[in-house]
Formats: structure tokens, C-alpha cells, sequence
């Protein structure tokens, strides 16, 4: 039986980041790959790349992006912080179906809970920022990765929420856009779903696998 549903910010409820520099490559003739790792690191692991001690809450946003700046000026590419982040509001898909869902799965008293790897300064405002595109009246837990000092795909992060949440890895489901942080949450045995640029589908799957084991 699925007791908790646990979700993922950026990508899921937003555009995805994948896709902003998909464009970007897109524009520029550069690899995608290339411009994503300059900016967030090998985001398969969890290691020492500037972007992964900002989200664990060890540096400040403006000497995270000077080093992410070095690295994809290397690339030939001038990008500011806001370029970038702009780009998500060029997501072309309604993603209104994702809370839509949150809130349908609430109502059925499901625990609801968001597992994010986020930055200190995008989560200083209780009402604004990322959370003004959540539900996150029906959120029970807000596990944030700079708040915690730790960030997905390390296992910790799964554990602590799943403890705060006080379930057990079989009865909890994971979405997230990013296939590295779903396999995470599935080899600890958590129920996964990797949400794409068209988040539909995924909805569709997760109230399936709710159907199907309650």
C-alpha cells in the first residue's frame, strides 16, 4: 500500500533543467551534457562540484555561480545566473496537472512530502519563491537539501525523509525529473517514477501504482 508520495521542486512542478540547456546547447551548437556538468556537476553523484556544496548548504549562491561562470565561459559561453534560470519560464508544457495530482492523492489520505535539491537563498521566503508553484499547504514535510546538508542521490536523504515521515521505503513512492535520483530512491527500495518534459505521463503512472497496491 503506498502511504507517502514524495516530490521533487524544479523539473517536476517547473520545466525542467535538462531542457533549458538542451535550448541553450541548442543556440550556441554545444553539447548539452557539457553545458549541464559545467553548471550543476556530474549530477549522478554527490560530490565536490560547486553546485553540490550550494545545494548542501556549504556556500553562498554568488561564489557557487563565479566557479559555474569559469566553467561555461571554458565552454565559449557568457550565461548569468538569471539567463538561466529564465529559462524555465519557457516551459511549454501545463504543469497544473502535477498538483492537481498532489492534492487528489491528499484527499485520499496519502502522506504528501517534497524531497528537493535546493539553494539557501531560493528558500529563505516562507511564501514565495519555489513554493508559490507547490501545494505545499498539503505538503507534511519539506526536506530541503541546503537545510539539511545533504543532497540527492545520496541515500541519506531518502532515509531522513522517509524516517521523518515515519513509513517504510515499500509504501513511499519518489518522482523526480532526473533519472539519478530515481534509482537512488529505488535502491533503497522506494517505489520510483522520472518525470519528463511532458509531466502527464507520470501522474498517469504514479495513480496507477497507487490503484494497483492499495
Amino acid at each position: 500500500m503506498i502511504e507517502a508520495v514524495c516530490w521533487d521542486v524544479g523539473g517536476v512542478f517547473s520545466g525542467r533543467p535538462a531542457d533549458a540547456v538542451a535550448a541553450i546547447a541548442s543556440e550556441h551548437d554545444l553539447e548539452a551534457d557539457d553545458i549541464f556538468t559545467a553548471i550543476f556537476g556530474p549530477y549522478h553523484l554527490d560530490g565536490d562540484h560547486a553546485w553540490h556544496r550550494l545545494e548542501r548548504g556549504e556556500i553562498a549562491l554568488k561564489d557557487a555561480w563565479g566557479e559555474v561562470e569559469t566553467a561555461i565561459a571554458g565552454l565559449g559561453l557568457e550565461l548569468t545566473l538569471m539567463d538561466f534560470f529564465r529559462r524555465f519560464g519557457d516551459d511549454p508544457h501545463d504543469r497544473a496537472i502535477v498538483s492537481d495530482t498532489v492534492r487528489a492523492l491528499h484527499g485520499q489520505g496519502i502522506e504528501m512530502g517534497i524531497i528537493t535539491n535546493n539553494v539557501k537563498e531560493f528558500s529563505e521566503s516562507e511564501t514565495g519563491g519555489w513554493r508559490s508553484i507547490v501545494p505545499i499547504d498539503v505538503m507534511r514535510i519539506v526536506i530541503d537539501s541546503s537545510a539539511v546538508g545533504m543532497r540527492k542521490p545520496n541515500p541519506a536523504i531518502y532515509h531522513h525523509t522517509l524516517a521523518e515521515l515515519g513509513v517504510g521505503a515499500a509504501n513511499a513512492v519518489f518522482l523526480d525529473d532526473m533519472q539519478a535520483n530515481v534509482d537512488a530512491a529505488v535502491a533503497i527500495g522506494m517505489h520510483g517514477i522520472v518525470v519528463g518534459a511532458d509531466p502527464g505521463p507520470a501522474m498517469a503512472e504514479l495513480n496507477a501504482l497507487v490503484d494497483r497496491l492499495s
